[in-house]
C-alpha cells in the first residue's frame, strides 16, 4: 500500500456502489459502463488491502471495512464539495470572511446596521468586529490586518481610500425633571452657565472639537462638570443628574431611564457627527469590494450637511 493513495473519484465510485449495492445501477448513475467501475473498485480495495464488498451472483453487501469507509467517504465528499463551492463564491465576492474595525461611537446604530445588512444580503460572509480607536484602525488597515474601518477623519487617514459614510445631527440630553425641559422652546443660549457634561480631548477629541467649537461660535459657556471620552459615559452621567449634554442623535437609542432627549433646533449644517468608511490601500478583492458596496448602500444619502433642494 506504500506510495498509493485514494482519489476523490474512487471515493465517488465507491459511494455510488455502496448506496446502490448494485454495480449495474451504480454505473448507470455515474454515467459510465460497468467494467471500468468494477476495475476502480478493485483498485481501491487493492490500495486499502481489504475487500469493501462481499459479492455473490445474487447480491452485493458491504464488509465491515466498507461500512466504515462509507461514513468517512460521504463526509469527505460533502466537505470537498462545500469547500469548492465556498472557494467559487469567494472568487465571485459571495462568501468568505472580512474584519471590520470600528470606533466606539459607531456601535449604537452604524455597526448593528452593517451587521444586519450583511446577514440579510450576504449570509455566507463571516463578519468579525473589532472595537478600535481611529489611529489603531488606520494602522491596522495599513498593515492589512483589517479590511474596513469605521473611523473619524484623521490626518493619518488621508493615505487610505476613505469616504464619508454617515452623518447625524445633535440633540440635547437632560435628566428628567431638569428645569430646561419645562420650557416650550429651548435655544443654545439657554445652556449658558448650566451644568454640562462634555467631551475630553483624550479619546473623544473629535466630539469635543465639534461641540466646543459650536458653543464658542455662539458665545455659550456652560459649566462643564465633567469631560469624558465616550458618549456612552456622557449619557450615563446625564442619567445621574450631573448636567445636560449635546450628543449625536443615535445616543437616544441608549435608552437610560432618567434621560430625556430633546431636539432644540441645532442646525445640522453647523453641528453634526461624521463617520468615515476606510479601506486597505491596495486594490480590494472581489469579496471586500462587494461588502463595501453593501455598506455604502445601507447609508447612501445619510451624510450632512444636505444640499438645499
Amino acid at each position: 500500500m506504500a506510495g498509493q493513495t485514494m482519489e476523490l473519484n474512487q471515493l465517488r465510485y465507491f459511494v455510488a456502489v455502496a448506496e446502490e449495492l448494485n454495480f449495474r445501477r451504480a454505473a448507470k448513475r455515474l454515467n459510465m459502463t460497468q467494467p471500468p467501475l468494477s476495475r476502480h473498485i478493485a483498485l481501491l480495495e487493492h490500495t486499502l488491502g481489504t475487500p469493501l464488498f462481499d459479492r455473490t451472483n445474487r447480491s452485493v453487501r458491504l464488509t465491515a471495512a466498507g461500512k466504515r469507509l462509507l461514513v468517512d467517504a460521504t463526509d469527505i465528499l460533502t466537505r470537498t464539495e462545500s469547500a469548492m463551492l465556498a472557494a467559487q463564491q469567494a472568487a465571485r465576492g459571495k462568501a468568505g470572511a472580512v474584519e471590520l474595525g470600528f470606533v466606539p461611537s459607531s456601535c449604537v446604530e452604524v455597526v448593528p446596521r452593517i451587521a444586519r445588512r450583511l446577514r440579510d444580503e450576504m449570509p455566507e460572509v463571516i463578519l468579525t468586529l473589532r472595537e478600535v480607536m481611529t489611529v489603531e484602525a488606520i494602522e491596522a488597515l495599513g498593515a492589512g490586518s483589517l479590511d474596513f474601518g469605521i473611523i473619524r477623519l484623521h490626518p493619518q487617514s488621508l493615505g487610505l481610500p476613505i469616504e464619508k459614510l454617515w452623518s447625524e445631527p445633535f440633540l440635547m440630553a437632560a435628566p428628567r425633571g431638569h428645569p430646561l425641559l419645562e420650557q416650550d422652546e429651548i435655544s443654545i443660549s439657554d445652556l449658558n452657565g448650566i451644568d454640562f457634561v462634555g467631551y475630553s480631548s483624550e479619546r473623544g477629541g473629535f466630539l469635543r472639537e465639534v461641540v466646543q467649537g459650536y458653543l464658542k461660535a455662539h458665545g455659550v459657556t456652560p459649566n462643564e462638570v465633567f469631560a469624558v471620552a465616550q458618549r456612552h459615559t456622557v449619557v450615563s452621567l446625564v442619567n445621574e443628574n450631573f448636567g445636560v449634554a449635546l450628543v449625536p442623535r443615535s445616543s437616544a437609542l441608549i435608552g437610560l431611564p432618567n434621560v430625556e432627549f430633546r431636539d432644540i433646533g441645532l442646525p445640522a449644517a453647523e453641528l453634526h457627527s461624521d463617520l468615515y468608511l476606510a479601506m486597505r490601500p491596495k486594490e480590494p478583492e472581489p469579496l471586500v469590494a462587494a461588502v463595501a458596496e453593501i455598506i455604502r448602500a445601507e447609508f447612501r444619502g445619510e451624510t450632512l450637511p444636505v444640499a438645499p433642494g
